[in-house]
């Protein structure tokens, strides 16, 4: 076993040790920061989705400048373009560098009512794989997805080799979520919440059909990998968004089925959780317990997590992207120190809160691995 072989595996008993809360030797370090790489690097957003070679590369490459002997993993394994992936997730038409923006400026998501009130009833007459045929066309050119998805699956085992080459370890590989979160992007925030509330009956009626089919992504993601943990994303379906009668029927029994039916399998939810989650974590003990990954973004209050799951489910997080886009190298200092402190060391993996910021400060960034460097070790 090479050198690189040997840290590679080290690393990667380090981040199951730490999902399965047994102590590690030091608290591991993930990447995430899709924009920032190619800020960083100085190559154009444009590139950067367009050219899925670059996505991986230059994602290895801004780890390396940033700190190499730190790392431990990356959140996701870096594979495929940023539009065509992020269509699936949002049902929606996704604006991109070079295209409808400019070449170095972010995609961004387009909220729109894409999805119609009468595609509900298109879901329970034909299905959901059915209706998805008839209604990507609406968000995005279908040779582009076709040609996106082949490429993913031609090279995931190539991307895994070049992180593998590099020493950092993909936590995770493909995503899927609760029907929750692909009816609001589809249908637009303000209209599906005033469907919650109009129309529930039959929504939830849509869901029940929806819902096998995101276990089966999730399921699938994995085998096609290898890698035992697929992102499982939320982030309008934050409890701090919705009234506790509505989480209460229409989010949370979803993410119990999801996390339950991949745990069944081996594999691990990466919980992506944006916005703020803090007023239902007690339900969270109904997740299955060390088989899931709590990756907040700055909002939910971690220090309460660790209160009240600390025996039952591991924490990545959570440096805010706010702190590494306007704060001071000292900053982001003392805020490591003080996360490692009071939520590590045992169940913690140390990253950027969501995603650094195409903003993020590189003084930000390279203190935030300097911050895990000194303060990180356990031994």
């Amino acid at each position: 076993m090479s050198d690189m072989q040997a840290l590679y595996e080290t690393r990667r008993v380090r981040i199951e040790k730490t999902i399965a809360l047994e102590p590690v030797d030091r608290v591991p370090t993930a990447y995430m920061g899709m924009a920032f790489a190619p800020r960083y690097m100085g190559m154009s957003i444009a590139d950067f989705c367009e050219v899925p070679e670059n996505r991986t590369e230059v994602t290895l490459a801004a780890m390396d400048k940033l700190g190499a002997d730190v790392w431990d993993g990356i959140n996701a394994l870096p594979c495929g373009r940023i539009v065509p992936s992020l269509t699936d997730l949002w049902l929606s038409h996704i604006a991109a560098p070079g295209r409808e923006l400019p070449e170095d400026s972010l995609w961004q998501v387009q909220e729109a009512e894409v999805m119609k009130p009468e595609d509900y009833d298109v879901i329970l007459d034909k299905g959901w794989r059915a209706f998805l045929q008839g209604y990507y066309p609406r968000v995005i050119d279908m040779d582009e997805l076709k040609e996106s998805r082949a490429w993913v699956r031609n090279n995931v085992k190539h991307v895994q080799r070049r992180c593998r080459e590099h020493g950092y370890v993909p936590i995770s590989f493909g995503g899927t979520s609760i029907p929750f979160e692909y009816l609001c992007g589809g249908r637009s925030m303000a209209r599906f919440y005033i469907d919650l509330y109009r129309n529930k009956d039959k929504v939830k009626e849509v869901m029940d059909v929806m819902m096998p089919h995101m276990i089966r992504d999730g399921i699938h993601a994995a085998e096609v990998s290898g890698i035992p943990a697929v992102w499982v994303g939320g982030w309008r379906s934050a409890s701090s968004l919705i009234a506790p009668k509505i989480w209460d029927e229409m989010v949370f029994p979803y993410f119990i089925e999801l996390t339950h039916a991949l745990a069944d399998q081996g594999i691990v939810s990466v919980l992506h959780f944006d916005q703020d989650w803090t007023r239902d974590l007690e339900r969270f003990k109904e997740l299955p317990a060390k088989m899931c990954l709590l990756n907040a973004d700055g909002m939910t209050d971690l220090r309460k997590v660790k209160e009240i799951l600390g025996n039952h489910m591991a924490i990545m997080g959570d440096v805010p992207s706010s702190l590494l886009s306007s704060g001071t190298p000292e900053n982001v200092s003392n805020y490591v120190r003080d996360l490692i402190r009071d939520v590590g060391p045992t169940g913690l993996i140390l990253c950027p809160g969501c995603d650094a910021p195409i903003n993020a400060k590189p003084e930000n960034m390279e203190a935030m691995v300097a911050a895990s460097r000194e303060f990180g070790r356990t031994e």
